[in-house]
């Protein structure tokens, strides 16, 4: 069997150096796993060493190619930390009210606000570094100031908000390397102090971008004017909750990220559009290179593309490949291989390996890796497909064959992605794409993209009518697949560790070609296992300790009772989201009763108890009922502060560990109560603002 190994690995020889940006990913992966913040000589020394050690034994092929794997494994892990290093962002540590001055980078005019981003930030009369840039939304859609004023405005500031349960996004770590030191609202009208004060490249495309939503939404009123925006300058905020619930649960939200699909038919649009114009022209296309030259405007085009849509991850991701594609037309090569997606991972994760923990970088490399992968097995045995067919019926058939068979491979290689980061699975995604998918393609982005040229011109009207009847169109679908197959499929996550098992997996299974590629399925079933071994809480509680959520018996909906259904709005649609269902009942309905749905929950004024596995737990709401629950509790949650000694509970958490360690989950197992919290499960790092000052918890002694 090892020789049977042996001889796969030297056939696919030419295959070994794509595992290079996969050992860099796993450098960085294993740097943001870390439970604390290494010294910096742990990215200056390793790097060198191992190089040195890997050329001395460049000789001998194993232990040349093991240490190399290890080099890019440190040099990931080297850029992580040089990132966070060279990271200065200030986040601020408790709410203040504050009038501020700041020059506006960003304007979202979303349904019901509009939300500024502001830059050069100063406190008026404030002591201390102010942050950066910070994020305010305003509830005054009278008057928006424009991109580039200098405003002053009056704003309740808070931290960037750290995740509302254990394990969950972390929006902190986010803002940090995204410069965000606060976020929070604003109290009336801001005030122009200077107009167009800060000009600059970023702040004219921002502009730019602007002024092109806009007119989207002026033209195209409604939804199908924020689905324009959406994919044409990369601009979300003005989608509506009813419109992105469609997109979400039909599997057709990708459409609203400009990735590989967006990039791929505005570079072919305009390749195809250019070689056929000059190819009109008999002069030119007998003596110039008609197809290298509609190579450099597709080229030059995807860039202006990828700046206005605001380079995000899956853009970038998509223009290298785009470029690289461009560029072997040019030296007559073709270039459509797991090289190019190598290239352009290593390319993304080199110059910020920050976005390898992003939903944005991960589903789409997954997605592009599977496809490639599949597209590279498919032209193996092309000939055997119906090779002479030809047709125009025939040749339809293979192309909804094809969208039919992308949308399965993108479905497979994302659902483990889009179960850890959203926890739910669209059930009508395939069918949804197979309709969406082509109306995307042959109406609305080529009328898009005539539109967009068109508007220095003043031409665009017809050009936006016909991208609006694509882009309802594609409405229409995602509502009416909803209404077929229902709303997406609530899971709960698979632990990190589970995701990092089946992402091997997937690229052990997309990299080799020989029959050594099914070995990839063992890691991908280790990790399911480890997603079946993964059990929800018995219990959460707040940061705050306003809101608590307790698991009744039955699973489903109803299966969670939460304290209160006032406040917390967003905490508990997490909490709902995390565990799989649309909402939670009201643990309100059963005030006064003995005992709960569950037939272990009993509530009343002063707080809950839950009995499970022989363990109880109480919430106590009170002084009084901590004090009273202090001789019989296993596990003493109480949002007051204990302060007499409590010896009896085996786990006591009270309100100043939720301060200092966020939102705490709590397990009633059969082998005694387990504990996670917010801070454990994050460490001590640059993005987790240190503790407010408190009292020492009482101790049980």
């Amino acid at each position: 069997m090892l020789a049977g190994c042996r001889r796969a690995l030297a056939q696919d020889r030419a295959r070994w150096p794509l595992w290079l940006p996969v050992a860099f990913a796993g450098g960085i992966g294993l740097y943001f796993g870390l439970p604390s913040e290494p010294p910096l000589a742990a990215a200056l020394i390793p790097p060198p060493v191992l190089a040195l050690a890997a050329w001395s034994v460049r000789e001998r092929e194993g232990a040349f190619c093991t240490l190399l794997v290890l080099l890019f494994v440190a040099l990931g892990g080297s850029a992580a930390l040089l990132r966070t290093a060279a990271t200065d962002t200030v986040l601020l540590t408790e709410p203040i009210w504050a009038d501020l001055d700041g020059v506006v980078e960003r304007v979202e005019h979303r349904p019901d606000d509009i939300r500024l981003t502001l830059a050069e930030v100063r406190i008026v009369g404030g002591r201390g570094t102010a942050p950066y840039r910070v994020r305010v939304v305003s509830r005054s859609r009278d008057v928006a100031p424009a991109i580039g004023d200098r405003v002053r405005l009056r704003a309740r500031l808070t931290p960037p908000p750290q995740p509302s349960v254990p394990g969950g996004f972390d929006f902190q770590r986010s803002a940090f390397f995204d410069g965000l030191g606060a976020v929070g609202f604003t109290v009336g009208q801001p005030v122009l102090l200077e107009a167009g004060s800060v000009g600059g490249f970023s702040l004219a495309v921002a502009a730019l971008r602007a002024r092109i939503a806009g007119r989207l939404a002026e033209a195209l009123p409604g939804p199908t004017g924020a689905v324009a925006a959406a994919l044409i300058v990369g601009e979300r905020a003005g989608l509506d909750d009813a419109t992105q619930a469609a997109f979400r649960d039909s599997g057709l939200a990708h459409l609203l990220a400009i990735s590989g699909l967006h990039m791929g038919l505005v570079a072919g649009t305009l390749f195809a559009g250019v070689r056929l114009a000059l190819c009109l022209i008999p002069g030119v296309a007998l003596r110039r290179p008609v197809k290298k030259i509609a190579a450099c405007v597709a080229l030059a085009g995807s860039a202006a593309y990828l700046v206005l849509a605001g380079a995000p991850v899956p853009t970038q991701r998509a223009f290298l490949m785009a470029a690289v594609v461009l560029s072997a037309v040019l030296v007559d090569r073709e270039a459509v291989s797991l090289r190019l997606v190598a290239l352009a991972a290593f390319t993304v994760l080199a110059l910020r390996p920050d976005v390898l923990t992003g939903a944005s970088f991960q589903l789409s490399f997954a997605a592009v890796v599977a496809l490639v992968a599949a597209h590279e097995t498919l032209r193996r045995y092309g000939g055997r497909l119906g090779g002479g067919l030809g047709g125009w019926l025939v040749r339809a058939v293979r192309y909804f064959a094809g969208v039919a068979v992308t949308s399965i491979v993108a479905t497979l290689a994302t659902a483990p992605f889009v179960t850890f980061h959203f926890q739910a699975i669209a059930l009508g995604g395939i069918l949804a794409n197979m309709l969406a998918v082509p109306l995307t393609a042959f109406v609305t982005m080529p009328a898009g993209i005539v539109a967009l040229l068109s508007m220095p011109l003043g031409l665009e009207g017809w050009a936006l009518a016909a991208m609006g009847l694509g882009i309802d169109a594609t409405l229409a679908v995602a509502a009416r697949v909803v209404d077929w197959t229902g709303p997406a499929a609530g899971v709960y996550p698979q632990p990190v560790a589970g995701l990092a098992a089946v992402s091997l997996g997937g690229c052990w299974l997309a990299i080799w070609r020989t029959r050594l590629r099914w070995l990839g399925l063992v890691p991908m079933a280790a990790g399911g296992l480890l997603w079946l071994t993964v059990a929800p809480p018995d219990v959460l509680i707040s940061a705050d300790g306003q809101l608590s959520a307790v698991a009744a018996a039955g699973g489903g909906e109803g299966a969670w009772v939460v304290s209160t259904t006032r406040g917390n709005r967003f905490t508990r649609s997490v909490w709902a989201r995390r565990w799989g269902v649309e909402d939670a009942v009201t643990v309100t309905a059963w005030d006064g009763q003995a005992e709960g749905p569950s037939g272990a929950l009993a509530c009343d004024d002063l707080g809950c108890t839950l009995r499970r596995n022989g363990l109880l737990l109480s919430l106590a709401a009170s002084h009084e009922a901590a004090l009273e629950d202090c001789a019989a509790a296993d596990v003493l949650v109480a949002v007051v502060r204990v302060r007499t000694p409590c010896s009896r509970p085996r786990l006591l958490v009270h309100s100043p560990d939720l301060r200092r360690d966020g939102a705490h989950a709590f397990w009633l197992g059969r082998d005694g109560p387990r504990m996670e919290s917010v801070r454990g499960r994050r460490g001590i790092r640059p993005w987790v603002p240190a503790p407010t000052q408190f009292r020492p918890p009482v101790s049980k002694e």
